[in-house]
């Protein structure tokens, strides 16, 4: 039996490079279009995640049982457990600069919102030396977390803007959230990479955790 040996061929060069000019068209269009999708899907959780949270601080400060402070209701926030009208509980130094050894309470309570204040030390990492809390006066540079006024009775007092940061246990502890949100820092008793605070309008903002500047609020291309 004679066997005729069919004629075998490869690509020819020409078929190569217009093979790898159409998978490279398609990686062109369809990588960015993947990952668009992905961060589409990143911020629809992370919007999910607010919306629910605003949903449980409304429900709190309208509940009936919303514990009042001076006759006003209270958002769930830090400032809540740090409600004080004691003058020796309350920071009234203008001109001091250094760092305050111990967080002072507030005589708003939780009755206020507003916005977290915090400046880096430059190396654009938030380090656990830029925890501590700075006088009223300390320089614009200094690294470390700020005071905010809050005047009472005429009277101005200086307090720690981290009182504006969600206590989410005070959600929890109600049962008006089932469990804190994936998205939560550590600012908040969570593991997440937003810290959840109440701003002066009573609304549900974010920082960056690493990073917790004004130009990080809202979503920041990352979730959890």
């Amino acid at each position: 039996m004679r066997f005729v040996a069919r004629e075998k061929r490869g690509f020819t060069l020409i078929e190569l490079v217009v093979v790898i000019a159409i998978l490279g068209v398609l990686a062109a269009i369809s990588v960015p279009m993947v990952t668009n999708y992905l961060s589409q899907s990143k911020q629809r959780a992370y919007d999910a995640d607010v919306a629910r949270v605003q949903a449980s601080v409304d429900a709190y400060y309208s509940a009936p049982d919303n514990v009042r402070w001076s006759g006003g209701r209270q958002y769930p926030i830090k400032g809540a457990s740090k409600a004080s009208t004691t003058p020796a509980d309350l920071f009234t130094d203008a001109t001091q600069s250094g760092t305050i050894a111990t967080s002072p309470k507030n005589p708003l309570g939780g009755t206020k919102g507003g916005d977290p204040a915090w400046v880096d030390d430059g190396n654009g990492i938030r380090d656990s030396s830029e925890e501590v809390l700075k006088g009223p006066a300390v320089a614009a540079g200094v690294a470390g977390w700020r005071m905010a006024t809050a005047v009472r009775q005429g009277t101005t007092y200086y307090v720690d803007t981290r009182d504006y940061l969600i206590d989410m246990t005070m959600l929890t502890g109600k049962a008006l959230i089932d469990g804190v949100p994936s998205s939560a820092s550590s600012d908040n008793g969570g593991t997440g990479s937003y810290t959840y605070y109440i701003d002066a309008n009573g609304k549900v903002r974010t920082l960056l955790f690493t990073f917790p500047t004004s130009a990080k609020t809202g979503f920041q291309d990352v979730f959890p």
